[in-house]
């Protein structure tokens, strides 16, 4: 019979339900470890699950929507337990192996679990047409195996609309669906309308559902966009009420603070989270949601000026031995470090960055992120005199070119175009040439620009139309340094380095 409940519940209740559940169930306080199932939110989705695994299913798909993948895996697999022929618990595991927004894709392991959860749903027979739904939904990311991460995206956001449009009172369709919108979104200026539409319809859902999750975390990462900041500050700040403890929740209202400038809210929430993460590890992996939270805040330290307090959550993040093998760790531990000479104008300290990344990260499986230490080496060492440096760091880049397009990594494909413009761009005014330094510089500049910032990042490493204003003013083009500045400034206010370069441009 089909169980209907809003799960709000003490650790007590859950843990007596628990006791009388079958044996081979696990403790829903195992599942949730360090998380208090009575802070996590509401959401009521009615499934055909027995009374035992329909709370555990819940629970999984609150921690879903906060993108607590690990947790949320953990309670759809003891709801799985609980209810052997519950096909929800299966599409929910199915649901946590691959991550919508976030760049890189799922790993070869979590492909394979995901699989493996496709598999057992084809024995299954779903309970409703409700439920066949969300099945057929998720079943349509992994039919493809030769398609690309972004063709399996395309695949499941599709059938997620197909799902949303069938059933038009089901919040969690429509929040998926504004997921899925937003994921397939364009980059860049032209991801307005589109974002723009799911942050209204996650504007709705909060006010039907004021304590569903999906209606604060997916209309932060809508309206995680300069022309659309300012429509999530209230909500950013609001977050935490409903899920003071989790990690992500505590994380995600600074995506809003930083497009905002707000330096101060980001790195305190992002300390927050981290502390959180910490608290909550288990001895196996600290998860990818800790250097998430640290590159935040050194980028939120940095341009609040305090560079003493970023190198210590470097220096305290690199303690940490056994850090998730995931695309956010690797962003965070290549991007952090990296940012600390850049924004200081080090330059012969980031031609000297380690070429040796995090040993806890393969990062065979990503080259987008080498990418970016060998763009602050390369860039370090064209501003600092060292031209042989900087040709390495081209070479480097050009061999981790022609991987991103045999994977068909586009989008940061696009991005280390960018970075290798900006290295030739000040080589090219090392050797006297300005009228090819500039151009470079400017094409680099408007590559960038349309492809926009990824989830995963506080910002670019160094923004490239912020060094086309430290290029034009060493130039002595004046005036065309502070329009590059003002243009940075409008996409990221606040930002310390286009500021200085602003006041110097303009004389102040």
């Amino acid at each position: 019979m089909p169980f209907m409940r809003t799960l709000r519940m003490s650790v007590s209740a859950i843990t007596l339900m628990t006791l009388a559940a079958p044996s081979g169930a696990h403790s829903p306080d195992l599942v949730l470890e360090g998380l208090n199932p009575d802070e996590l939110g509401e959401v009521s989705f009615e499934t055909s699950c027995n009374e035992d695994a329909q709370p555990l299913f819940e629970t999984g798909l609150l921690l879903l929507h906060h993108m607590m993948y690990r947790q949320s895996a953990h309670a759809f697999e003891t709801a799985a337990e609980a209810d052997a022929q519950c096909a929800m618990a299966q599409w929910g595991i199915a649901m946590t192996k691959f991550h919508p927004l976030w760049p890189g894709g799922p790993t070869p392991e979590e492909t394979r679990d995901g699989l493996a959860a496709i598999e057992r749903l084809l024995e299954m027979s779903p309970g409703s047409p409700r439920e066949a739904a969300y099945i057929d939904a998720v079943k349509a990311f992994y039919v493809a195996e030769e398609a690309t991460f972004r063709e399996r995206l395309a695949a499941w956001a599709h059938k997620q609309r197909q799902l949303d449009e069938a059933f038009p009172d089901d919040l969690d369709a429509m929040a998926f669906d504004a997921l899925a919108q937003m994921t397939m979104a364009p980059r860049g200026p032209d991801a307005v309308p589109e974002l723009s539409d799911a942050g209204a319809r996650m504007d709705a859902l909060r006010q039907k559902a004021p304590l569903h999750p999906a209606g604060y975390h997916y209309a932060i990462h809508a309206y995680d966009h300069p022309a659309l900041a300012d429509r999530a500050l209230e909500t950013a700040r609001g977050y935490d009420k409903i899920a003071p403890e989790v990690p992500h929740a505590l994380h995600m209202p600074s995506h809003i603070f930083t497009r905002l400038g707000l330096w101060e809210e980001s790195a305190a929430w992002n300390a927050r989270s981290a502390a959180a993460v910490l608290s909550q590890a288990g001895e196996d992996v600290i998860v990818d949601h800790y250097p998430h939270a640290i590159d935040y805040a050194v980028y939120a330290h940095l341009q609040a000026g305090d560079t003493a307090a970023a190198e210590a959550l470097l220096i305290e993040m690199n303690e940490h031995l056994n850090l998730e093998n995931t695309f956010g760790t690797a962003y965070a531990a290549a991007a952090a470090p990296s940012r600390i000479p850049l924004e200081q104008d080090d330059w012969a300290a980031a031609a000297q960055l380690p070429r040796d990344l995090l040993p806890t990260v393969n990062w065979e499986r990503y080259p987008q992120a080498v990418a970016i230490r060998w763009f602050a080496i390369g860039l370090g060492a064209a501003r600092s005199g060292d031209e042989a440096t900087a040709r390495e760091a081209l070479d480097k880049l050009g061999n981790l070119g022609a991987v991103l397009e045999e994977r068909k990594i586009y989008y940061w494909m696009a991005l280390l175009s960018a970075q290798t413009k900006s290295i030739e761009a000040w080589l090219a005014f090392a050797e006297g040439d300005s009228e090819t330094a500039i151009m470079l510089m400017q094409e680099a500049a408007d590559v960038e620009d349309r492809a926009g910032k990824a989830p995963v990042t506080p910002g670019h490493v160094l923004p490239t139309r912020e060094l086309l204003g430290d290029l034009l003013l060493a130039a002595n083009d004046k005036a065309g340094a502070m329009a590059a500045y003002e243009a940075a400034l409008a996409t990221s206010p606040n930002r310390r380095r286009s500021m200085l370069g602003l006041a110097k441009a303009s004389g102040e």
